[in-house]
């Protein structure tokens, strides 16, 4: 069902066409993954073999936790190893401290504006989590090197695009501890902030965290803008935080209150085939324990793109504790058949697949730049103050936009996440829960310009999950190739 919103003023340019997303029974087979145990059966040696067993390692061979000094080096070595294939990021927001926050992009032709679908992947929001920046990195190593060797990951990376931050909070991991060094500028340790409660959707109940730890205002903390503008400027499909520990995935809610996601059948049929391949527990966020401003949810509420905690391992201690991030990974030792890296195979798998987003077809004239925008607003939660005091949420204007270069041959096929919000349950008057089904009925506005700005032409493209939306630009060809008026 949905509810509320416009129909676009120029609904003649749209054709759509419904494509199915398989749910529960038959999940896998309709992502094209092979069943459990196919590869395995394909590769096992014959009744005369001789197998020799080796110790299992990572994709990197790395055997020790990662400084950030070699975070950051690995990351322009592969850059520097891989040209078309990685691509090195500064995000734009530095730390509290003055330090950058770096990533990486892997993909084919990765300096194109293509419209590939995007999975978002991160580590460290909690500078003491070690982890699950190995894990992150890991997982960065294994598409590299096995792109062009294996066939699956090659294909993915001829779809897909996958953004890397393995450290996001690199204040807190730099000295070791949870939070981020806030607004101290000897970054005290009592005016720290945990990331991952200062994210603006559902900020302010303190569910998790207290006013000096979720952070003075909603999204205030420049790492957590770094995660928001890269969300917001790209059409990220799935996004994976990674976390320690437990061996849980966590998908929305993240308080009880605000009740199911519109989009919980599709979530928990993806939270099954993921934990299918990791042995974790998958679970709404709430139901572990409720906290504010987490990722997930931020993310979800505002793009429809699924998010997704994973708490990798089961030692929070890290100490001694790298031959389990290895079997974690891996799916050797005391994970022996379940592993991580083929957990986050099928989140890939699943953020490439356009029958789980919207695709917006057409043609341009060759080197038009397309963009797609939307503007909404979010809400925080009732805003808890001390001695009792709960003042009204916070309005969070949110603006989400993407670009996309036409080709040589015009032809364009634009992945991106559906225009059909889900309904948020926290609101303007407090939480109200809104639950499976309900959603918005908006528009992405789509614009094509000049290489200069110009804009010759303005639809609005209404699509939902699943759906494929063509549109006419006419009226930008013509006036492009100089024909038209230039007014």
């Amino acid at each position: 069902m949905s509810s509320g919103g416009t129909s676009p003023s120029t609904a003649s340019v749209v054709r759509k066409r419904v494509v199915t997303l398989a749910l529960g029974v038959g999940f896998l087979g309709g992502l094209g993954i092979p069943a459990a145990g196919a590869d395995v059966a394909a590769a096992a040696p014959g009744p005369q073999a001789v197998v020799q067993e080796q110790a299992p390692s990572l994709p990197s061979g790395r055997t020790t936790y990662r400084t950030i000094t070699d975070y950051n080096d690995e990351m322009v070595a592969l850059t520097a190893r891989h040209p078309g294939l990685v691509k090195h990021i500064t995000l734009p927001h530095k730390t509290r401290q003055g330090r950058e926050v770096y990533g990486i992009e892997v993909t084919h032709d990765v300096d194109a504006a293509d419209g590939k679908p995007v999975l978002l992947m991160m580590g460290v929001h909690h500078g003491n989590e070690w982890p699950s920046g190995e894990h992150t990195m890991e997982f960065a190593y294994d598409l590299i090197g096995n792109d062009g060797k294996d066939p699956r990951i090659t294909r993915l990376l001829d779809t897909a695009r996958v953004i890397f931050v393995p450290v996001v909070n690199v204040d807190g991991f730099v000295i070791n501890r949870r939070t981020s060094c806030g607004l101290s500028p000897a970054c005290a340790s009592n005016a720290g902030v945990d990331i991952n409660r200062n994210y603006p959707f559902g900020w302010g109940s303190n569910a998790g965290s207290n006013a000096t730890t979720r952070g003075p205002g909603p999204g205030s903390e420049p790492e957590v803008q770094n995660i928001m503008d890269l969300t917001k400027n790209n059409q990220v499909t799935v996004l994976i935080t990674n976390h320690t520990s437990g061996h849980t995935v966590l998908r929305p809610p993240l308080e009880k209150r605000a009740g199911d996601a519109p989009d919980e059948a599709v979530y928990a049929a993806l939270t099954d085939a993921i934990t299918a391949e990791n042995g974790y527990t998958g679970m709404k966020s709430g139901f572990d324990y409720e906290t504010t401003g987490e990722t997930p949810d931020w993310s979800y509420y505002a793009t429809r793109g699924l998010g997704f905690t994973f708490e990798i391992m089961k030692t929070q201690s890290t100490n001694n504790t790298y031959s389990e991030v290895i079997e974690d990974y891996t799916g050797t030792g005391r994970y022996e058949g379940k592993s991580n890296r083929e957990a986050f195979m099928v989140a890939l798998e699943y953020a490439a697949d356009p029958a789980a987003h919207s695709v917006i077809t057409g043609k341009a004239p060759k080197g038009a730049v397309l963009k797609v925008t939307k503007d909404f607003d979010l809400w925080t939660a009732p805003i808890r103050q001390s001695g009792d005091v709960v003042d009204p949420p916070q309005r969070v204007p949110t603006h989400l936009e993407s670009t996309l270069v036409a080709p040589t041959n015009g032809k364009f096929a634009w992945h991106v996440n559906p225009s059909v919000r889900p309904a948020p349950a926290y609101t303007e008057v407090g939480v109200v829960a809104t639950g499976p089904g309900n959603f918005i009925k908006e528009s992405w506005t789509l614009t094509c310009a000049r290489p200069t700005g110009e804009v010759l032409e303005t639809v609005h493209v209404t699509v939902d999950r699943g759906e494929q939306a063509d549109v006419r630009l006419q009226e930008c060809k013509t006036r492009f190739n100089g024909n038209g008026p230039k007014n």
